[in-house]
């Protein structure tokens, strides 16, 4: 974040913590998360950068968006959703199910995993659905490139790993 914006709603520390914990994650299990042109430069993949981390904007020809990281092994593209309170991160939610249905992110092997973590996972409050399941119905709903996981709700990452291992292996 650059010195010049402010962090009113704790988007952005939330967001890098939800980036660290993926990373730990998958580095725990062997797999390694690229997230900077360095990463990808390192990692002997330079031009990967620009397919599988910046992506092109459809909104506006000098735009582009990040994505949370690439993991190479999986050949996977990941957005997280990290949180401990609610707040604009459901307004994110929704605009990344059109950013995945204008065609953003790939549609090739190395599609998205998107995943939710923390307070994502869960309503607002009583009586409401949760946005993140409201996302996950419309990507089986309407087909979409995009694997959604639940990380915490019922082993969700581990069960994942578990397939992606499994997948790997076969």
């Amino acid at each position: 974040m650059s010195k010049n914006k402010q962090d009113n709603h704790g988007g952005a520390r939330s967001g890098v913590k939800g980036e660290k914990l993926l990373k730990e994650k998958l580095e725990k299990h062997g797999f390694s998360l690229l997230k900077k042109k360095g990463d990808f430069a390192a990692a002997g993949q330079p031009e990967a950068y620009y397919k599988f981390l910046r992506m092109r904007c459809p909104y506006s020809e000098e735009g582009y968006f990040e994505t949370d990281g690439y993991c190479p092994q999986m050949n996977k593209v990941f957005e997280i959703k990290y949180g401990t309170a609610h707040g604009t991160t459901e307004e994110k939610i929704m605009f990344d199910l059109e950013k995945i249905r204008d065609g953003v992110y790939p549609t090739d092997s190395a599609r998205l995993r998107y995943v939710f973590w923390g307070t994502p996972e869960v309503p607002r409050r009583e009586g409401l659905r949760c946005v993140a399941q409201i996302f996950a119905d419309k990507v089986k709903k309407e087909n979409l490139p995009v694997e959604v996981v639940f990380a915490e709700t019922d082993d969700g990452w581990d069960k994942f790993i578990e397939r992606e291992k499994e997948r790997l292996t076969t």
